[in-house]
């Protein structure tokens, strides 16, 4: 049966595994960014209110909402102290949450004002 060829991999570059663990180091635990007890049960009575996906009733599909998604990223800076804000949470699927709003993050604040308004929700500008 036919296989994958090996990955060439000149000797002494790091491997994925060990470029995703420096990267989990840099960036911390998951509760060390805020995301404890609390905020899981934050998260679910969110969810239970909202069990659809917004980003996708945005483009005309039902699907269930998996995740709380702090609209504007609270790890920018520009967005510190926007983590407990509520008006700013959207129920999202894994999906949405890791393909759609990345790239509308990627596009800037700009971008993010301009879903809010989609979503109905409050800017930050």
């Amino acid at each position: 049966m036919p296989s994958m060829p090996r990955t060439f991999r000149p000797r002494g570059a790091a491997s994925r595994a060990e470029v995703n663990r420096e990267s989990d180091e840099r960036r911390g635990s998951a509760a060390s960014r805020g995301y404890d007890h609390r905020w899981s049960k934050a998260s679910a009575t969110f969810l239970s209110r909202n069990p659809l996906c917004a980003y996708c009733a945005l483009r005309g599909f039902v699907t269930p909402a998996t995740c709380t998604d702090h609209l504007y990223p609270h790890r920018w800076p520009i967005y510190a102290g926007v983590f407990w804000e509520t008006k700013w949470w959207v129920a999202s699927c894994a999906s949405c949450h890791s393909g759609f709003k990345q790239g509308v993050e990627r596009q800037g604040p700009a971008a993010l004002d301009d879903l809010a308004r989609r979503l109905k929700r409050p800017t930050f500008h």
